[in-house]
């Protein structure tokens, strides 16, 4: 567990995040997590907020899933991280009540659906389609699903059919439009915006 404060910090997979604090990724991705539930993944350039026991407690933790480097933000004063601290829980309350819709989904629905929030955090846009790093090993990939691996594997080999997906040495979600179609479909919508542009 990562406990400092120093300005730079390095972490290894699996370490966690324990000093309340505003951080930036400087290099890798961190996930943002609730018991065995991922809420987001952070890629580098992205921002977060650990806050205080007595605002969202233990309840959600922030995991390096590769070799990270992060940097602390200095704290400017109390009332300043207080209003951020404000801003992160409603943020992540929101995250939970869309978690709580996606469950509801059929399973297939909830893999496409995983698919577009990793696309929407951490893709890339090209030329029509969505281009997403191999984050998440496929064994993660079923654990956040919530599926098993012999089901997330049949989903993917359905959409590779299909023509929603290539797979490759990263993953590509072909027709992005249809992909936001779908989604919208689904009310799930809230992470268009973190998707990157590439020209």
């Amino acid at each position: 567990m990562i406990t400092n404060h120093n300005s730079v910090i390095s972490l290894k997979k699996g370490e966690i995040i324990q000093s309340y604090g505003e951080y930036t990724i400087l290099q890798g991705y961190i996930l943002c997590l609730t018991g065995k539930h991922l809420i987001r993944i952070i890629k580098e350039g992205g921002s977060f907020i650990v806050t205080e026991e007595n605002f969202i407690g233990k309840l959600v933790h922030y995991q390096a899933q590769d070799n990270v480097r992060i940097a602390c933000h200095p704290n400017v004063s109390p009332t300043y991280f207080l209003q951020k601290q404000g801003e992160a829980q409603q943020e992540m309350m929101q995250a939970f009540v869309h978690q709580l819709d996606i469950y509801a989904l059929p399973v297939k629905n909830r893999v496409m659906v995983f698919w577009f929030r990793m696309a929407c955090e951490i893709g890339v846009y090209k030329e029509g389609d969505c281009y997403v790093p191999a984050v998440l090993t496929q064994v993660e990939m079923a654990k956040y699903s919530h599926c098993t691996r012999v089901y997330l594997n049949g989903v993917c080999q359905a959409l590779i059919k299909d023509g929603w997906l290539i797979r490759g040495k990263e993953w590509t979600l072909i027709d992005w439009k249809r992909w936001e179609t779908y989604a919208s479909g689904l009310f799930y919508t809230n992470t268009k915006s973190r998707l990157i542009i590439s020209e």
